[in-house]
């Protein structure tokens, strides 16, 4: 049996069909592994198709589907034999394990949010409270789902305010559907939503870049080198330092800032609201929204004397 650190991840962009991208894995011999067509369509054709060709040799299964029409001269199973063509072909290469995305726009005020854990109403509050602060953007570090049956309501909420999120570890589970508990169900659409977000976020707040990131479950994801982008950030987060828990290695830390490519590291997952300057980088914990009957969110700001940041709290008492 093939293990999942010999397969490689692809992603394709569609023209002419419902869903914009499809997602599938191949071998290193060209067997194709956990197809999924993401972003609308027919569920129910997609899932037939990803299950007839999966296990199955891609040179085989390309000439079955090739040609099939449905609307604009093309189809979904004709997307997918286009994406294996251009995998032959050397047009289309694997992903990176993880996914990267930058904030083009500099900003001066962001705001930062930690786990959500699917509480639709903490959400709500929040958003209430971060309009008064007159943010420029408002970044999500951390698990927008939990052991929540409104975890269908968070995202929608997410994508309805246009807040830019990075998928926690709960939020890589549904999005492969595998929910944590069967009473916190998520829909397709939204496992969808989850399954294009980036695990890192890179940004840019006056003069200085930044990144954002989840935590540890990045470095098991398959195919993870120490030569990716941001992994040496993330090293030093995760494991040198314990997400800044052990001071006693700060030393070795700052050692290393100078191979940073960012000047402000932004991370999750410890649970805990944190602020650290080491070697000239700014390192930000993003800990729970709702604890101890007070919502938090981080605000930074770029002034004229240099960034400055603080967590802001209100009260919170749910019904």
């Amino acid at each position: 049996m093939e293990q999942n650190n010999e397969l490689e991840n692809y992603v394709f962009h569609t023209r002419g069909v419902c869903p914009p991208e499809i997602h599938f894995r191949l071998s290193r011999e060209g067997t194709i592994h956990q197809v999924r067509f993401v972003g609308g369509g027919c569920p129910g054709n997609a899932l037939l198709v990803a299950r007839l060709v999966d296990g199955k040799p891609m040179n085989a299964i390309i000439e079955y589907l090739s040609g099939i029409e449905c609307r604009n001269a093309t189809s979904c199973p004709d997307q997918l034999a286009r994406a294996f063509a251009a995998v032959k072909k050397g047009d289309l290469q694997p992903t990176a394990t993880f996914k990267v995305v930058e904030d083009a726009d500099p900003r001066d005020r962001i705001c930062f949010i930690g786990n959500l854990d699917g509480n639709q109403e903490v959400l709500t509050t929040l958003m209430h409270a971060v309009k008064d602060e007159r943010v420029h953007a408002i970044y999500s570090v951390g698990n927008l789902t939990g052991l929540s049956e409104q975890n269908d309501n968070v995202v929608s909420m997410i994508n309805k305010h246009e807040i830019q999120a990075i998928a926690g570890q709960l939020d890589w589970q549904y999005a492969q559907g595998n929910e944590a508990v069967p009473a916190a169900p998520l829909s397709l659409k939204h496992r969808d939503i989850l399954l294009r977000l980036p695990q890192v976020l890179a940004f840019q707040i006056g003069d200085q870049k930044g990144m954002a990131f989840y935590g540890r479950y990045i470095q098991d994801l398959p195919g993870y080198s120490d030569f990716a982008p941001f992994s040496l950030e993330m090293n030093m987060v995760c494991d040198l330092t314990r997400f800044m828990k052990d001071e006693s290695v700060f030393p070795a830390l700052e050692a290393m800032t100078p191979q940073f490519s960012v000047r402000l590291v932004v991370f999750s997952e410890s649970g805990d609201w944190k602020h650290h300057d080491v070697g000239g980088v700014m390192f930000l914990g993003i800990g729970s929204v709702y604890e101890n009957g007070f919502i938090h969110w981080g605000l930074l700001e770029n002034t004229a004397g240099g960034l400055k940041y603080q967590v802001r709290k209100t009260p919170f008492n749910p019904e």
